[in-house]
C-alpha cells in the first residue's frame, strides 16, 4: 500500500502521462490498457454536466469497449487524422481511500492542421479514479470538455 503523498502523486501523474502518450504517440492499441477491466471512460460536454443532463458523446463501461471503439477507428483510419498533443496543468491528487486515488486536471489539446499550423481541438478538465494496485489503472475516466472540434464523422478519445 502507498502510503506516501509525493509516491501517489508520481504513480497518479504518470498514468495520465502514459495515457495521453498513447492518444498523441500511439500505439492507440495501448490506451485501453490504462483501464481496469472495468475501467469507465466518459466524454462529456461541460453544459450537460452543469444541466444534470446524463448524456456523454462517448461512453465506454469497460475495457473491452475501449478495445472495440480502438478497433473501429483503426479500422476507418489506419491512424487518428491528426497530430495532437495532450497539456495538462493543476493536475491534483487526493490521496488514497481504499487503495484509490483521485485525479483532477486541466487540459488543453492541440493539433497540427497543416504543416506548421497548429490549432486548439479540446479543452477542458479530467476527473479521474486511479485504482493503485496491484498496478495504477483508470477506474474511471471523465473527459469534461468545454471547447471540442472533432473532424469528421468518427469521435475520437481526449
Amino acid at each position: 500500500m502507498y502510503d506516501d503523498a509525493f509516491e501517489i502523486r508520481h504513480i497518479a501523474e504518470s498514468l495520465l502521462y502514459r495515457y495521453a502518450t498513447c492518444l498523441d504517440d500511439g500505439p492507440l492499441e495501448h490506451w485501453p490498457r490504462c483501464f481496469t477491466d472495468t475501467g469507465q471512460y466518459r466524454l462529456i460536454p461541460r453544459e450537460n454536466l452543469v444541466q444534470n443532463v446524463p448524456v456523454a458523446l462517448m461512453h465506454c463501461t469497460s475495457r473491452g469497449q475501449l478495445e472495440e471503439c480502438v478497433t473501429t477507428l483503426m479500422r476507418t483510419h489506419a491512424t487518428v487524422p491528426y497530430a495532437c498533443r495532450h497539456l495538462y496543468t493543476n493536475v491534483q491528487v487526493e490521496l488514497p481511500r481504499g487503495g484509490r486515488a483521485l485525479v483532477r486536471a486541466n487540459y488543453a489539446i492541440y493539433h497540427m492542421v497543416e504543416e506548421g499550423e497548429v490549432d486548439l481541438l479540446s479543452m477542458g478538465r479530467v476527473e479521474a479514479r486511479v485504482l493503485l494496485e496491484p498496478q495504477p489503472l483508470f477506474e474511471r475516466m471523465d473527459v469534461i470538455y468545454e471547447m471540442c472540434r472533432l473532424s469528421g464523422l468518427k469521435i475520437y478519445p481526449l
